[in-house]
């Protein structure tokens, strides 16, 4: 029998500069309609290799809109491999969006990058856990906000070219699973940046995107009212807001949350140290470290 997935008919709103909204698709899909019929061969480029060869600059790219949006059109046979270690979630908070991570048993090298797919409700479809082999030839890899992504080239409304997410029609050609998914395995973990190190940004990208813990303070709430995350009066143009944390270690940070969800209505302490999770990525705007929270347990106050 056919395993079945569904793509659930839930409201998600975008947490990345997109212009418009896409309705949920509730088609039933089963598990060879998410994936190419074809048995890929190996990977043969790594997670760590692709970044450095297109994330790390824009020389020679195919399109360059500016230092921090480039890409390069994937024309080579070339295969990756790993495991998603997050995606949108039930509450849409990394709106169409996989992060595909690698961790090497024998030496350790950590590496992910983000997948742009563009379905408004992809978790049920490729679940946390779930190791792929993606085909890149056709694709486009290079950078969003100077963020390492997977992704196809768009338009906004005002005419910016960026590297937007891949239709889901496309991905799916482009895509084969392996096994069942498994949150278990070391690429689901997050990084423990409570009681090691927080990485110092130095244009490495090695560090970014990631999954993560942090733990430190707001320092914005609202003394005068209970203060969410993501009220509707302070959205921006990418449907989101930004909160300033700051590290025990003095690093600050911003916690980037979509509007309208339950995320976005968690009330933010004053004062008491709060523990978050989720993925790490920089923001070149404000030169600042971003943490997105996946889920309502990703937000902890610590007593």
């Amino acid at each position: 029998m056919k395993k079945l997935l569904y793509l659930l008919a839930i409201p998600v709103l975008l947490t990345a500069c997109y212009d418009d909204w896409d309705d949920a698709n509730v088609k039933n899909f089963s598990e060879e309609e998410l994936q190419a019929q074809d048995t890929f061969p190996t990977a043969n480029i790594s997670i760590k290799e692709l970044k450095k060869k297109y994330c790390n600059s824009r020389d020679g790219a195919t399109f360059s809109r500016n230092s921090s949006n480039w890409e390069f059109l994937i024309t080579d046979s070339l295969y990756i491999e790993g495991v998603i270690c997050a995606n949108d979630g039930q509450f849409g908070t990394n709106y169409q969006s996989l992060y595909l991570r690698s961790i090497d048993p024998s030496t350790g090298e950590d590496a992910c990058i983000q997948i742009g797919v563009k379905n408004p409700c992809l978790y049920p479809l490729y679940p946390v856990g779930q190791r792929i082999r993606l085909d890149l030839r056709g694709l486009y890899v290079g950078t969003y906000s100077q963020s390492p992504k997977i992704g196809y080239p768009y338009f906004t409304s005002s005419g910016n070219h960026n590297l937007g997410p891949i239709l889901f029609e496309t991905f799916r050609e482009h895509v084969q699973l392996i096994g069942l998914p498994d949150t278990s395995v070391p690429e689901c973990q997050d990084n423990d940046y409570v009681h090691s190190n927080f990485p110092v940004f130095t244009r490495n990208i090695d560090y970014y995107p990631t999954i993560g813990t942090v733990k430190g303070i707001f320092t914005e709430a609202d003394s005068a009212k209970q203060a969410i995350l993501a009220p509707d009066d302070l959205e921006d143009a990418g449907y989101g807001v930004n909160r300033n944390f700051k590290l025990a270690s003095g690093t600050n940070m911003i916690v980037r949350t979509s509007t309208g969800n339950e995320v976005s209505n968690i009330v933010m302490p004053q004062g008491d140290t709060v523990q978050l999770s989720g993925v790490l990525l920089f923001d070149t705007y404000d030169s600042k470290w971003q943490i997105i929270l996946r889920d309502t347990a990703d937000f902890k106050i610590l007593k």
